[in-house]
C-alpha cells in the first residue's frame, strides 16, 4: 500500500482536470469518446507526448497521448473507475488536479453540461465558492483603510 494519500486532504475547488497518458491516438479517442457518452467529462484535450520513465527497473521512452478530462468534483470518482477499467496499461496513470479558479461563464457551462438539475452558480458582489472559506487574513475591500477622519478647519 502507498504512503501517500489516495484523496485530496483540500481540494475545493469548483472544477477538476484528470490527467491520464494513453498509447496511441485511437485509443485515447475512444476513451474520450466512453467518457463523454457517460456525462463524467464535459470535454477533453489531447496533445502527443514523449514519455520518459522508470519500469521493471530500467528507464524507457515512448510516444503517447496525453489526455486531458475536464469534471466536476462529483463526478472524479466515477471518472477515475471508468478510466482504469477502460485503460489498456497494467498501471495507468490517473492524475486529478484540483482547478480553485474558473472563469464563471465556463463554470457555468460545466455546471449545464455534467449536471443540469443543479443550480447556477453564484454570480455578484457576495458570490464565494462553497467550501472555500476566507483567508482569516483577507479583509473585506470595503475595509482595506482606516477609518476616514475629519480635517480640522
Amino acid at each position: 500500500m502507498s504512503p501517500y494519500p489516495v484523496e485530496p486532504a483540500r481540494a475545493a475547488g469548483p472544477m477538476r482536470l484528470v490527467l491520464s497518458a494513453y498509447p496511441t491516438r485511437d485509443v485515447a479517442l475512444a476513451a474520450i469518446a466512453g467518457a463523454l457518452a457517460r456525462r463524467l467529462i464535459a470535454c477533453a484535450n489531447l496533445t502527443a507526448v514523449e514519455s520518459r520513465y522508470w519500469w521493471d527497473g530500467k528507464v524507457e521512452t515512448a510516444d503517447e497521448v496525453l489526455v486531458v478530462y475536464k469534471t466536476v468534483p462529483k463526478r472524479v470518482g466515477a471518472l477515475f473507475r471508468f478510466v482504469r477499467e477502460t485503460h489498456p496499461y497494467r498501471v495507468p496513470e490517473v492524475i486529478e488536479v484540483d482547478v480553485p479558479r474558473v472563469e464563471p461563464a465556463y463554470l457555468a457551462y460545466l455546471g449545464a453540461t455534467l449536471d443540469p438539475s443543479s443550480a447556477a452558480p453564484p454570480r455578484g458582489r457576495h458570490a464565494r465558492r462553497r467550501g472555500a472559506p476566507r483567508a482569516p487574513a483577507a479583509r473585506h475591500p470595503r475595509r482595506t483603510r482606516g477609518r476616514l477622519r475629519r480635517r480640522s478647519r
